[in-house]
């Protein structure tokens, strides 16, 4: 029985097995573990697919559960000399064979054919979106922690994930420092300001910053492909770009937010959601990027910079407005200095309401009008982000993606029910996880389709216009925002899996506890795990094809 009772469990205990989890690298090697078994589409495109055929084959026996470590790979004779052995034990056996010249490969081997072809000088590409996959810089990029878990895992073929690489090296490259230039004219010197700094970029810093190919309007920058500018190394490349920056993010000109932070706004602006007069709620608002962005379009009198086509004829419409919510009190501290800070006006401002409730059970308005767009960007594991936090991967597990989903799943609910009949809801994360993605969609809109679409009943007593039932359907990116950008579709097909970190593994070389790969939550419950797993972890391919899941955007 691997179910661990958490009432059992001293603040003690929790406390060590967190300390031993960051300290041993455990992380890393659960995070290559997990997505080296789920499906193409997951993490990679295919490209790569011989690679990934082979290491598909390492199924468990009965189809049931797949466990790290016993698979392959002379795993009797190690399952036999490591029996019984302490966590301890198995270290210092490791560091013999260490001594002894048996040690585990190094990271340099992963780029060993590579660099007999490449020019070792060579930069890395910053450019986020960029398709290739350039060199990796051996001074940084090789002494990556996920790397080097990647290059011990490789010395075991039974843990070899070859389909993983490019994703790895990706992983392991710094994120891009990105800006966005603000879509308002509420300051007189906003339109002069905003070409001002653009030409100022392109005469003095056209080597560290330029647009992004994808972006029409050249509202979105990015750096360079060969400059390797990042959020971090920003003060030590260009300090005088750094105060510019700064500068002209207090002053309304330009926001520093995340290409991946601006793609939910964009997305509702371009089916007609959102727009000047527009009334929207931001669920989980903190820190406010996506706040403000949708706040300059719905309450800005942005006639003149657009980041995508607008065909609307807003002139004339009266200012819209955003309710900014976060359950937290602290976040949405937080997020009123950001807006504070951001030099947006107070015609703009002003037209923030803070609120503080729990997104899930978030009240239907007072006027029972409901919202034209619903930004949900919820609480997630957030290992979507892991090149720009250091602190994502020392801590991952599979079990905070179960942990969250049932959250994830009834903030969602919740959305739906507050949109009104025409409007639209923005379901995002930043997990690269299925359970926090597809999983909670699916889950969301299963059973109830009709009307061409996925039905919800809407039997809330406080429920807004019209009451009854609802119909949704998943709607496609629009091919005109942003085009050029690259996407993947969401899946259909994944998989589960728990880890219990007291249940070692017998692979003498993975020392971190067992990742189990369930089948179903029948099959859940029969090894005692019932109670931290929810039957809509798991994917039903009939019912996600007719979904449409493929609309989803990863």
């Amino acid at each position: 029985n691997k179910s661990i009772n958490s009432a059992a469990i001293t603040k003690a205990d929790q406390t060590a097995q967190s300390l031993w989890h960051r300290k041993s690298g455990a992380g890393y090697h659960l995070f290559i573990s997990y997505y080296g078994k789920q499906p193409l589409g997951v993490v990679t495109d295919g490209s790569d697919a011989a690679a990934a055929a082979d290491s598909s084959t390492e199924k468990s026996s009965d189809g049931t559960m797949m466990r790290n470590g016993n698979a392959n790979g002379g795993g009797a004779k190690a399952k036999e000399g490591s029996r019984g052995m302490s966590r301890a034990a198995k270290k210092r056996r490791r560091q013999k064979k260490k001594a002894n010249g048996i040690g585990v490969g190094s990271v340099g081997s992963l780029n060993d054919e590579k660099s007999t072809n490449d020019n070792d000088d060579a930069l890395v590409s910053c450019r986020e979106n960029d398709t290739t996959n350039p060199p990796l810089e051996a001074s940084s990029s090789s002494s990556h922690p996920l790397l080097q878990a990647f290059a011990s895992k490789n010395h075991n073929h039974h843990h070899h994930h070859p389909h993983l690489t490019k994703f790895l090296q990706a992983l392991s490259r710094p994120l891009p420092l990105t800006l966005r230039f603000r879509e308002h004219d509420d300051h007189a010197t906003t339109p002069k300001s905003i070409a001002q700094f653009k030409q100022l970029l392109s005469t003095e810093h056209s080597n560290l910053l330029s647009p992004v190919s994808y972006d029409p309007s050249k509202a979105i920058y990015q750096a360079t492909s060969h400059s390797s500018l990042s959020k971090s190394n920003l003060n030590k490349t260009c300090p005088i770009l750094k105060e510019r920056i700064v500068e002209a993010s207090m002053n309304g000109t330009l926001a520093r937010q995340e290409l991946g932070s601006m793609l939910p706004v964009l997305g509702l602006r371009s089916v007609g959601a959102l727009k000047r007069g527009s009334k929207v709620l931001d669920l989980c608002a903190s820190p406010g990027s996506k706040t403000l962005q949708a706040l300059e379009i719905v309450a800005g009198d942005n006639t003149t910079t657009t980041t995508t086509n607008n065909n609307n004829n807003d002139t004339g419409r009266k200012r819209g407005k955003v309710i900014a919510n976060d359950v937290h009190p602290p976040r949405l501290s937080t997020l009123r200095d950001a807006v504070h800070r951001s030099g947006l006006p107070p015609t703009l401002t002003s037209r923030i309401t803070y609120t503080n409730h729990d997104a899930s059970a978030f009240p239907f308005p007072k006027s029972r009008k409901l919202f034209d767009a619903i930004i949900c960007d919820v609480p997630c594991g957030g290992d979507g982000t892991i090149r720009k936090d250091k602190h994502i991967l020392p801590m991952w597990s599979p079990n905070t993606s179960n942990a969250l989903h049932g959250l994830q799943l009834r903030i969602l609910r919740r959305a739906m029910r507050l949109v009104r009949v025409g409007g639209c809801v923005c379901y995002s994360t930043c997990s690269l996880n299925p359970i926090e993605d597809e999983a909670v969609v699916s889950a969301a809109l299963v059973g109830r389709l009709g009307g061409g679409g996925a039905r919800v009943d809407n039997d809330d007593e406080e429920d807004g216009d019209g009451g009854g039932s609802a119909a949704y359907e998943l709607l496609d990116w629009p091919k005109d925002t942003l085009p050029g950008f690259v996407r993947r579709p969401g899946v259909t097909d994944w998989k589960v899996a728990f880890y219990d970190q007291n249940d070692m593994g017998e692979d003498e070389d993975e020392d971190f506890g067992s990742l189990s790969f369930l089948e179903s939550y029948e099959a859940a419950e029969e090894a005692g795990m019932g109670e931290d797993a929810e039957a809509s972890f798991w994917p039903d391919s009939t019912v996600n094809e007719g979904l449409r899941l493929d609309q989803r955007t990863r």
